[in-house]
């Protein structure tokens, strides 16, 4: 009976292993498949490699890359559950389960996976630069602070990790340290429009309208079709007086974008604040009525402009002292645009896993 059980032992060592070498195998040829660009075929591979052996994390991991490669992130989960299964201390499979779940909005999942990605590595900056972004969504802006300060601590030369501290701070109310952080980033890469546009915008919540109108023209320059650029250049630009050049970046931006109904309350509050200031221009509110009831069309629930409507319906009497009603629907400065999340690290295609000891 002891040599039957120790003949069956073995017997199932032996199955263990050839299990193992097919598995190996199998991830062997998908790699190779991955590296000639045959991603269907190494898809194949790979999902036979982990029916051999389970616990191939790198062939999970691979399996999770295609499908998040290809747009299908519901797919990519499991896989990459499963990678973190096989091998939980090795950080970059929680950061690439992170990577999905952020993805898909699940911010919840994503800030727990990256806390794992960290408790594991603290140093790794894409981790950190992601989870400031996915508590700022969150609306934990104390949590998002201290992982985008560790991140430009880490890496004093990641220009957009300075420009989430500085959406941070400005969402904090601090615009002084915002515009701070946001030069820093500017200062490593000029070329970012939305850095420039958020600048433009903390200048502009101090006062300081020369600075705003250089920061927001740059970044009109690099992104000339963003309505939300034109709408804060106008009103930067109304705020100097400028109205003729201020309904000029409105109306380039409907141009592109004719149902924005936020634009065409701003350009019908300045059609006004114009008229106001020359009553003998009817011509002036018309234009302004007919900007308030294209509004109406493209967004039927705004009863504020029905009631402007209402308001300057008629034209100011004749005589009439000038108005010191400033007519609503100028866009206020808004909050910053939203951090932005650090890309996974260039996809390197991974070593074939070491084969097993004899």
């Amino acid at each position: 009976m002891r040599y039957l059980a120790v003949i069956a032992a073995l017997a199932m060592l032996a199955a263990g292993c050839h299990r193992n070498e097919q598995a190996l195998r199998h991830y062997g040829t998908g790699y190779m498949a991955l590296e000639a660009g045959k991603i269907q075929e190494a898809l194949k591979e790979f999902e036979s490699a982990v029916q051999f052996d389970d616990t191939l994390a790198v062939a999970h991991a691979n399996i999770g890359d295609i499908y998040r490669q290809q747009g299908d992130l519901e797919k990519a989960i499991k896989p990459y559950q499963a990678a973190v299964a096989a091998k939980p201390y090795e950080f970059i499979y929680h950061y690439r389960l992170g990577r999905v779940y952020q993805a898909l909005d699940r911010d919840k999942d994503a800030a727990s996976t990256y806390e794992n990605t960290i408790g594991l590595n603290p140093d790794y900056v894409p981790a950190r630069v992601n989870l400031g972004v996915v508590y700022f969504r969150l609306g934990d802006l104390d949590k998002a602070q201290v992982n985008c300060e560790k991140a430009t601590e880490l890496d004093p030369k990641h220009a957009f990790a300075w420009s989430n501290l500085g959406a941070v701070y400005d969402a904090q109310g601090d615009s002084y340290r915002a515009i701070a952080a946001y030069l820093k980033s500017v200062s490593l890469d000029a070329g970012q429009g939305p850095v420039h546009m958020n600048l433009g915008t903390a200048y502009l919540r101090q006062g300081r309208l020369d600075k705003a109108f250089e920061e927001l023209k740059l970044a009109a320059q690099m992104d000339p079709d963003s309505p939300v650029v034109r709408k804060r250049l106008a009103f930067v630009l109304s705020r100097q007086k400028k109205y003729g050049a201020a309904i000029e970046q409105l109306q380039v931006a409907l141009e592109k974008f004719p149902k924005d109904w936020e634009c065409r309350n701003s350009l019908a509050a300045i059609y006004m604040i114009y008229y106001l200031r020359h009553p003998e221009q009817d011509h002036l509110r018309q234009q302004a009525l007919e900007e308030w009831h294209q509004s109406l069309e493209a967004s039927p629930d705004q009863p504020s402009v029905r009631e402007q409507i209402q308001r300057w319906s008629k034209p100011v009497a004749e005589g009439a002292a000038p108005a010191t009603e400033t007519p609503a629907g100028l866009a206020e400065p808004a909050p910053p645009l939203k951090p932005k999340a650090e890309a996974p690290p260039a996809e390197k295609k991974p070593a074939p896993a070491e084969m097993p000891k004899p």
